[in-house]
């Protein structure tokens, strides 16, 4: 289990988790509602490809 958290709906990411990250570098749930800020999602993927995919995660988080 992750210790990073959905924005939206505060649950822990699993792996396989659909996610969306934001131009705040921000992960939410696919299925979450927006928050009122909307920002522009710049990638999509599993909570795993995503970490992995970017150095400013902890892969140690997955």
């Amino acid at each position: 289990m992750s210790y990073i958290r959905c924005a939206a709906c505060g649950k822990s990411y699993e792996r396989k988790d659909e996610v969306a990250l934001d131009i705040a570098n921000t992960i939410l749930h696919k299925g979450c509602p927006e928050d009122s800020i909307g920002l522009e999602v710049i990638d999509e993927g599993t909570f795993e490809e995503i970490v992995l995919k970017y150095s400013f995660f902890d892969s140690k988080r997955i």
